[in-house]
C-alpha cells in the first residue's frame, strides 16, 4: 500500500490536494496526507508522524513543489534518518494533474516504474500552451 503525501512551501500541499479533490469529485482516503510547510519544525513533526505509519509492505509516494524547497530538504532528512529512501518515490514539481493521477493510480499500479510513466503521462496531458 502506498501512502500519498503532498507538501511544499507554505500551504502548497493542502491547496494541491483540495484542488485535485474538487476537480475529481473524490475524497481522500486514510492513506493520503496533505502537510502544510509554513513552519519547518511543525512540518518535520507531521512528516515524521506519517512515516510512523509506514509498515513492511507499505511505501511512500511524495508530491512536492520543487526540489530546492526547505520543506523538501526536511523530508529528505526524515527519510534518511528512518531508512525509508528505498521505499519512497519522490515527485518534485507536482501539479493538479499529477495529484489527480496519484490519487487514482497510487494503489492500482504495482511498480514505481509503472507509476512514474503514468504520472508523467497524466501530467503532460494537463499542459496547455496558448500564444497570442
Amino acid at each position: 500500500m502506498r501512502k500519498l503525501v503532498l507538501f511544499g512551501e507554505g500551504n502548497f500541499g493542502p491547496a494541491l490536494l483540495e484542488s485535485a479533490l474538487v476537480v475529481s469529485q473524490r475524497e481522500a482516503d486514510e492513506n493520503t496526507f496533505a502537510l502544510d510547510g509554513s513552519n519547518l519544525m511543525e512540518f518535520r513533526r507531521n512528516f515524521d508522524s506519517v512515516c510512523n505509519t509506514v509498515y513492511n509492505h507499505d511505501s511512500l509516494l511524495l508530491l512536492c513543489d520543487i526540489s530546492t524547497s526547505s520543506v523538501a530538504r526536511e523530508a529528505w532528512l526524515v527519510l534518511e534518518k528512518r531508512g525509508l529512501m528505498k521505499k519512497t518515490l519522490f515527485v518534485m514539481g507536482a501539479s493538479v494533474p499529477t495529484a489527480l493521477a496519484a490519487l487514482v493510480f497510487k494503489d492500482l499500479v504495482d511498480t514505481d516504474q509503472e507509476l512514474i510513466k503514468t504520472l508523467k503521462a497524466q501530467s503532460e496531458q494537463g499542459l496547455m500552451f496558448f500564444e497570442g
